[in-house]
């Protein structure tokens, strides 16, 4: 449910992380830095962790489709195979 917000407004995140981390840098109150600092690159890391697993499970998805589409050009199995693989992988992702 995290992750799917993120997806959606990763832009805003983004903007809002890095915002907060180079705000801190002119807040006078050092504990207040500090704090709205890490916050700041807390959101910018969530937010880069949760788009590099998209990406990569989305990078999975593309090359087994591509590989299991050579193999059933041989053989039907494979292409059902394909089939139950992505449906599997696309369960991970929710």
């Amino acid at each position: 449910m995290l992750a799917t917000t993120i997806l959606k407004y990763w832009k805003i995140l983004l903007a809002v992380g890095i915002i907060l981390a180079i705000g801190a840098l002119f807040i006078p109150n050092q504990i207040l830095s500090k704090i709205v600092e890490m916050t700041g690159f807390a959101i910018l890391a969530l937010t880069a962790y949760v788009l590099g697993y998209k990406m990569a499970t989305d990078e999975a998805e593309k090359y087994i489709k591509e590989e299991f589409e050579k193999l059933a050009k041989r053989d039907i199995r494979y292409k059902v195979m394909k089939d139950q693989m992505i449906k599997g992988l696309r369960n991970v992702k929710r």
